[in-house]
């Protein structure tokens, strides 16, 4: 069978969709045929034109959906070619099977249900048992199963990286995505973690890691084989078990030896923990630090964190020579702009080398939702932004004021004398901030993230790439992504 997948690869820069590449690579175990497309309609008719494919595959996001569905259902005006959905606006919200357009609706980990449909529908045998699978039969909606998640995932191929070799942002990037591991410890409210481990109760381990030996051959296979200078393991919190780590820490530094980043959160970070990152070659702990408020973390974000543990572990993080780049939400129900004062405050007591600050958006499903509505905080029927970088659809009071400290936040973090003067600067024209801010974020990357040398015409590729991505544009939905 031929799979076209309609990548949205103008949302992600350098950074390889792993998803659609774990897909691709068991599917073609089997001898199916996976290709990829950018979402442009000339583009994608070309495509059609060129390969006749048997299916038109998305996965999407909820802040992208709206604007990949319009673009699939224009395509399947001109083209009577059956569409599969997947990926996390799928999971959570399969009723979208019911929108013109959309025949079949992958939900959850769908490697192995993936391949059990394109082998169904080759063989001509039936889909009523393929797993995951939410489709209309005789004029009805049928959800089938959800399978156990993946025990073992050694057992999963490697992502098929062949697939982009069109696309040089990908196959030539000197950074390259690498996940250790699926699943996350933590119930955040502003995150889908909490819905996804409804849909798994009860069918497998929530957090699952890789074995070293197998982590370690995908890395050297991406140095040796794809010319990568960087790894950046996208897992939601790097693996801590100690055996693991240790044996990580001595076989990476041994085998890979490349500099990486990733995501991790302070209460994790012991000495050991940070230590063996650091051996490895660690160069970036990317970590929520969320707000400054420790009654807010709690009661309103589901963090249970102090101050003062964060403040510890960030100075633990750079005693190894790693560099901290801190995450924080503003306009969270029920906060202020004094509110989220408390949060750049803490950002300068951390020494965050760089401090990124995002507008909260309230997903449907999350628990940061339920709050907001319960609440009556939520601007009811108004369009928001496909990224939290802009707006928010949330009730903030002074929201103009808070919408321009996101825009300051990193600023006075990096240079701090301003603090002083933030009430101030917050009435001034935002437009040499934005300027400066964008400035800043690119010397950032370079010197925190991409911490690998590199000459200027391949960092200023990279800034290109980055900042030209369309989250970091103004682009408008409808809510709810429909």
């Amino acid at each position: 069978m031929k799979v076209l997948f309609i990548v949205n690869i103008a949302d992600l820069g350098f950074e390889e969709p792993l998803g659609i590449l774990y897909l691709s690579a068991i599917a073609k175990q089997k001898g199916h045929q996976i290709f990829v497309v950018e979402n442009e309609f000339e583009a994608v008719e070309k495509k059609i034109r060129e390969i006749k494919p048997d299916f038109l595959a998305i996965s999407v996001l909820t802040p992208n959906f709206s604007y990949m569905y319009q673009l699939l259902k224009e395509v399947k005006t001109k083209h009577n070619i059956p569409t599969l959905l997947g990926g996390p606006h799928a999971t959570y919200f399969p009723e979208i099977i019911k929108e013109e357009g959309i025949d079949y609706v992958f939900r959850g980990e769908s490697e192995i249900a993936f391949l059990i449909f394109l082998d169904s529908f080759e063989n001509n045998k039936p889909i009523d048992e393929t797993p995951n699978l939410v489709y209309f039969n005789n004029g009805e909606v049928k959800a089938n199963q959800i399978m156990n998640l993946i025990h073992n995932l050694d057992d999963i191929p490697f992502p098929d990286r062949e697939i982009f070799i069109e696309y040089k942002q990908f196959y030539k990037s000197d950074v390259r995505s690498v996940m250790a591991s699926r699943g996350c410890p933590y119930n955040c409210s502003y995150c889908f973690n909490n819905e996804y481990q409804e849909i798994y109760k009860g069918l497998g381990e929530r957090l699952r890691v890789r074995s070293v030996d197998n982590v370690i051959t995908e890395c050297r296979e991406l140095k040796e084989r794809y010319g990568a200078r960087m790894i950046h393991f996208f897992d939601d919190i790097f693996p801590f078990r100690k055996d693991w780590v240790e044996e990580f820490s001595e076989k990476y530094k041994k085998e890979v030896d490349l500099p990486f980043l990733t995501n991790t959160s302070f209460n994790i970070c012991s000495e050991h923990y940070v230590s063996n990152l650091s051996k490895a070659g660690c160069k970036c702990l990317l970590i929520g630090v969320e707000t400054g408020n420790e009654y807010f973390r709690d009661k309103i974000l589901f963090r249970k964190m102090k101050n003062k543990t964060m403040i510890e572990k960030a100075k633990l993080i750079h005693s190894y020579g790693i560099k901290v780049y801190a995450q924080n939400l503003i306009g969270i129900p029920h906060g202020s702009l004094e509110l989220d004062m408390e949060t750049l405050r803490l950002n300068i007591k951390l020494k965050a080398d760089y401090a990124g600050a995002y507008l909260c958006q309230p997903y449907p499903k999350t628990p940061i939702e339920k709050i907001a509505r319960e609440s009556n905080l939520l601007e009811e029927g108004k369009d928001f932004n496909r990224s939290f970088y802009y707006s928010s659809n949330l009730k903030i009071d002074e929201k103009e004021l808070v919408e321009r400290l996101r825009v300051i936040f990193p600023i006075v973090v990096n240079y701090p004398f301003l603090l002083s003067f933030i009430y101030l600067l917050l009435k001034m024209p935002i437009m040499p901030f934005q300027a400066v801010g964008k400035l800043l974020h690119g010397y950032k990357i370079k010197t925190i993230m991409l911490r690998y040398k590199m000459g200027a015409r391949k960092f200023i590729h990279f800034l290109f790439l980055f900042f030209s991505r369309r989250i970091n544009r103004m682009i408008v939905v409808k809510q709810g992504g429909k």
